[in-house]
């Protein structure tokens, strides 16, 4: 989405000229850091953030066409620069004026330069029933698809103890009971200075609040120790993708959190976002992301980027909902197939704005039950590898005998090794 400043103006000899700026991303248009950095062995712990980082920084900086663009940048007053925290994404988020565009793209010929556009809540199916405050054996099915149930009755005691996740949503209602002393901190971005600052935790639309719920809440929730961080990506359900980018570059920055989870996106591919999610990846944490609530054939980015953890959606019938998004990727000669898993995504119950219970459908539902499993191995495992992680998480999936392309491995499990001898 383009931000007009309207009524911005340029004063020459006495007389005004107005004039429009347009919000860019810009950074190298083939550089990877996939490609040339070591992802498989990249670890989730405190202990490994800040030489993660460092390498990943060094990386971009030695990077020519990045030390080009820093340059240009450098030497123009007629571009303004967003706030960067930790330089993990090799872009830079501008100002420029509309005039201009067509001068640096042709001036910096090796950018991808992405003019800023929507960001939006993968929207779900809010079920009319009323809500609960109580909620029976059968209203918790998902967890008796993911073995959670039959890991607690085999005596697993895994919590997600030590484990933060940044939900990246609409905020979080921690004042909900099933919530209180969960969130450990709230952040939103200032429209204003485009800094990612503190707040008190609030939700601006509800959908936070049921994500939240799923991940830790007691009743509901897959990892009730978990941590959470809150932070106001779509305010309201909506946002701009260069915010992504400036949340992004700031989790690095956040040691404690492990994973990310994310249930928000476009309606396409954008081949220039993959790079940004094995950046993330390369700090270690994990981007855990709605696939889309829009059918087959049909994928939001980031969940469709490769190195993103992608959820699709089954309903208790343990069929691939309608809704759930899938797809095959074409990128560079290679091709990958979107979601890589499914987690139960219909009529799941979870925490409200206001309190109480209620069922929704969506992609976006399943995809914190996934963070929460994943927070579990990771409370077992402290120093694991991401390539160890993915593959625990992929393969210990139950195959339900469907179509490849639409459940991906199959069904999240907790895995056995967490609690069988």
């Amino acid at each position: 989405m383009t931000r007009i400043l309207a009524n911005t103006s340029v004063y020459h000899s006495g007389w005004c000229e107005e004039y429009l700026m347009g919000v860019y991303i810009i950074r190298p248009k083939t550089t990877s850091v996939a490609h040339s950095l070591k992802l498989a062995s990249r670890k989730f712990t405190r202990e490994s953030r800040p030489s993660q980082v460092a390498e990943v920084v060094n990386f971009w900086q030695q990077d020519p066409v990045y030390q080009e663009i820093s340059s240009y940048l450098e030497d123009t007053d007629k571009i303004t620069q967003y706030p960067t925290y930790s330089n993990i994404t090799g872009s830079k988020v501008v100002d420029i004026p509309d005039e201009e565009f067509e001068q640096i793209r042709q001036d910096l010929p090796n950018a991808l330069i992405l003019r800023d556009q929507p960001i939006q809540l993968i929207q779900p199916e809010r079920n009319n029933a009323a809500s609960k405050d109580t909620l029976s054996t059968d209203d918790l099915w998902h967890l008796e698809a993911i073995s959670l149930n039959l890991a607690r009755q085999q005596g697993f005691s895994g919590t997600g103890k030590d484990i933060t996740v940044a939900v990246l949503d609409t905020g979080i209602d921690e004042t909900h009971t099933a919530l209180k002393g969960k969130v450990a901190a709230s952040y939103s971005l200032n429209n204003r200075t485009q800094q990612i600052q503190p707040i008190s935790a609030q939700d601006t639309e509800g959908h936070g609040t049921h994500v939240a719920g799923l991940i830790c809440s007691q009743e509901v929730g897959v990892a009730p120790e978990t941590k959470l961080i809150s932070g106001i990506l779509i305010p309201g359900g909506s946002g701009n993708l260069s915010d992504l980018f400036l949340w992004l570059d700031w989790l690095a920055m956040q040691p404690e959190v492990n994973i990310v989870n994310i249930s928000a996106g476009i309606p396409i591919f954008i081949d220039g976002i993959s790079d940004l999610i094995d950046s993330l990846l390369a700090v270690g944490i994990l981007p855990v992301c709605a696939v889309g609530n829009d059918g087959i054939n049909r994928t939001d980015t980031p969940a469709n980027c490769r190195g993103s953890l992608s959820v699709g959606a089954i309903n208790s019938n343990y069929q691939v909902a309608a809704f759930s998004g899938s797809g095959t990727i074409a990128i560079n000669n290679h091709q990958y197939q979107v979601p890589y898993l499914v987690a139960p995504g219909k009529v799941v119950y979870s925490s409200v704005m206001g309190g109480g219970y209620e069922a929704w459908d969506g992609t976006s539902m399943a995809t914190p039950i996934v963070s929460g499993v994943a927070a579990l191995i990771l409370e077992k495992y402290q120093k694991i590898t991401y390539l160890d992680l993915v593959n625990e998480l992929l393969s210990t999936c139950k195959d339900l005998g469907l179509d490849k392309e639409r459940q991906g491995k199959g069904l999240v499990q907790v895995p056995k090794a967490l609690y069988e001898p």
